[in-house]
């Protein structure tokens, strides 16, 4: 009950269930066994982490149940995809026009998934949470500490927290403002598609940072975190996982789609050569389907991409 209590201070939401979140019958038969989450991180100043507010950040945590091995996957955020209801449009666009239920439909129609959980935070749950493990272990780059020094400026507006200067490369421990600022870099080599790399990093080590706490440690996280995290996830699943924290493990990360090319039409756009090809390598190094054919769906929305784009190359 003293658990249950804690976890109450989630902001929830209850969400439509399979084919309203454009699940298919076929799709969640082929991924039997895998657990997805989505994980949206939004541009939002404020406590609000609904409608109105762009997912900058889109990672799709996929679990294998059996092994408790698991993979992330980014969606760049400028990434070309049907939106039900707004047509072809960058992805993260979809969790502002239809909050999580459209944010979710938008993954599951274009890339065959079964996403049905999601997790949306802000820079400050980001940053409370790290700072609450005691910081994490990252890797700077010479080149990215100008730039993480610089994002440090406005982190430490939004989070009320005080900058500390980056001053060396190398393995060190990141504090919250450091740690949100480095997931924030895009201005290096690689651009939006190695800022969600970094993204990724600062989760793995926040990950593993996790598992050398005491319950106690825990305890002191979840009632200065658990107000900040919206999600969909109930009380009973969350407490349910507590047990096997140290038994997950992220053995990939993944950047998708993994071809694009970009092109400016009314915005910028990262348009996925092609959709379907995408599609299919994902389900190949995500979910082990060696010969996995993309849904008609998707092959339908690939084609429309082409005839808007004329990429196929």
């Amino acid at each position: 009950f003293y658990v249950k209590g804690k976890l109450n201070k989630i902001q929830k939401v209850e969400l439509p269930k399979g084919e309203d979140l454009g699940i298919t019958e076929t799709v969640a038969q082929n991924l039997t066994g895998y657990r997805n989450i989505a994980i949206f991180g939004v541009d939002s100043r404020s406590s609000n982490l609904g409608k109105g507010n762009r997912s900058d950040c889109i990672i799709i945590a996929s679990i294998n149940e059996k092994t408790k091995e698991v993979k992330l996957a980014s969606v760049y955020r400028d990434t070309y995809v049907q939106i039900q209801g707004h047509g072809l449009d960058k992805i993260n666009h979809a969790y502002s026009y239809g909050e999580a239920p459209l944010a979710l439909g938008t993954l599951n129609t274009n890339l065959d998934l079964n996403v049905k959980e999601f997790v949306t935070v802000n820079f400050d749950a980001v940053a409370e949470a790290v700072d609450e493990l005691g910081g994490v272990q990252i890797n700077v780059e010479q080149n990215e500490i100008e730039y993480l020094n610089m994002y440090q400026i406005e982190t430490s507006k939004v989070t009320g927290k005080e900058i500390k200067q980056v001053t060396k490369s190398g393995l060190q421990t990141l504090n919250g403002v450091q740690a949100v600022s480095y997931g924030r870099i895009r201005y290096t080599a690689g651009g939006d598609y190695k800022r969600t790399e970094r993204m990724r990093d600062v989760i793995e080590a926040m990950l593993k940072k996790l598992q050398t706490k005491s319950i106690g440690e825990i305890n002191t996280l979840l009632d200065n975190i658990l107000p900040k995290i919206y999600t969909n996830i109930s009380t009973g699943s969350i407490i349910s996982e507590i047990p096997s924290i140290t038994k997950y493990k992220i053995t990939d990360s993944i950047g998708w789609p993994y071809n694009t090319k970009g092109k400016t039409m009314t915005l910028w756009y990262g348009i996925p050569i092609t959709l379907e090809s995408n599609v299919k390598q994902l389900h190949q190094e995500a979910f082990g389907k060696e010969n996995y054919e993309p849904s008609d769906t998707v092959k339908s929305i690939s084609q429309s991409i082409i005839n808007k784009t004329g990429y196929t190359k």
